[in-house]
């Protein structure tokens, strides 16, 4: 019987490549995710999902595992929630429960409220399956894989992508590798806030990778808005429309560009606006990149460090705003005081 658990051991090890006893993403006894058989006492456990049994023996979906409500103790980061989460007006005041992706289910709601994630919701009625400014996938988006966003998109299947990833040592975040890769996006860089921007603050947030480009060909496969770019290609390149030169009066709204190309006196110098105690400050609510992500910046100097990226708008899984904004645009000026626009944008507000 010892030898036989012991290769079970092994060969656990082998499905879960990449384990690393020293620095690991994830911590606990081996049954909180994984289980041996799908059975126990000729049944199964009620906090496991009901589908399975699951790939590399884990005993639920990503959604599975991903679904509750943050309190800000909680170990594992909660993207779906099956009640709605408390958002405000930005996600980020005191009170909220969302992260940094904000939560799916708005996308339940209202399909332009969210990405629509197979096992969340349906297929978008609108757009099917062709993601705006982009080509159709063939499919529905997953959560990774080659048809999602998450893993190496290179790999078919949400579990085959993440192989790994959850053991690996993420003490270097270089994009090598999928474990090494901010939040699992293969080859892409950043800072992890280490509770994922649940309420963030000026000195606790993501740190999000930019590159101050100065044409449309300038891309940096490293930073988050050129991954958002495979998928919406056509929002940030020349295709289908006439590039012309780089810089103002843009013919769309630039991503990856640094405010501190304008002029010293220009309203984006200004940058947050009344969303921050003064100009120069970080704000939560229109985040900016820097070419430099080895620490949390609170303030900017206007110089590779207040980069524009397609989150400093909106996030990745759902928010309670159209076009999955930060902020609730289509509200403002009569719903609303807040419109995040206005934190480049200061002599708009």
């Amino acid at each position: 019987m010892g030898k036989i658990w012991s290769f079970l051991v092994s060969l656990l090890g082998l499905v879960l490549l990449g384990y690393s006893p020293g620095v690991a993403r994830v911590s606990g006894v081996c049954s909180n995710c994984h289980t041996m058989h799908y059975s126990q006492g000729g049944t199964t456990l009620t906090q496991w999902g009901s589908s399975g049994p699951y790939k590399a023996l884990l005993n639920n979906s990503c959604l599975g595992c991903h679904t509750g409500i943050n309190t800000g103790t909680n170990k594992v980061p909660y993207v779906l929630s099956t009640s709605a989460p408390t958002y405000s007006d930005t996600g980020t005041e005191s009170g909220t429960n969302t992260l940094a992706g904000g939560n799916f289910y708005w996308v339940g709601v209202d399909d332009a409220c969210g990405h629509n994630v197979a096992g969340v919701a349906g297929v978008d009625a609108t757009l099917g399956t062709t993601p705006p400014g982009g080509t159709d996938l063939g499919q529905q988006l997953t959560c990774a894989g080659q048809y999602g966003c998450h893993g190496d998109r290179t790999v078919a299947g949400d579990v085959e992508a993440l192989l790994g990833a959850h053991h690996a040592d993420d003490s270097t975040i270089d994009g090598s590798t999928v474990g090494k890769s901010y939040r699992f996006l293969k080859g892409i860089v950043g800072l992890e806030d280490s509770d994922w921007e649940y309420q963030p603050t000026s000195s606790a947030h993501n740190q999000y990778k930019g590159r101050d480009r100065v044409s449309e060909t300038d891309i940096d496969s490293t930073t988050i808005s050129s991954l958002c770019g495979q998928c919406h290609g056509d929002f940030h390149a020349g295709a289908n429309i006439s590039s012309g030169s780089w810089g103002s009066p843009w013919l769309r709204h630039p991503t990856d560009y640094d405010l501190g190309n304008t002029s010293a006196g220009s309203e984006y110098r200004n940058y947050p606006g009344n969303y921050g105690p003064a100009a120069g400050a970080y704000s939560v609510i229109a985040p900016v990149a820097s070419e430099d992500v080895s620490s949390v910046k609170q303030t900017v100097t206007f110089n590779n460090d207040t980069i524009v990226t397609c989150i400093s708008c909106h996030r990745a899984h759902g928010t309670p705003y159209k076009k999955i904004l930060r902020w609730n645009y289509q509200g403002w000026p009569g719903g609303t005081t807040v419109n995040g626009c206005n934190a480049c944008h200061t002599t708009k507000d």
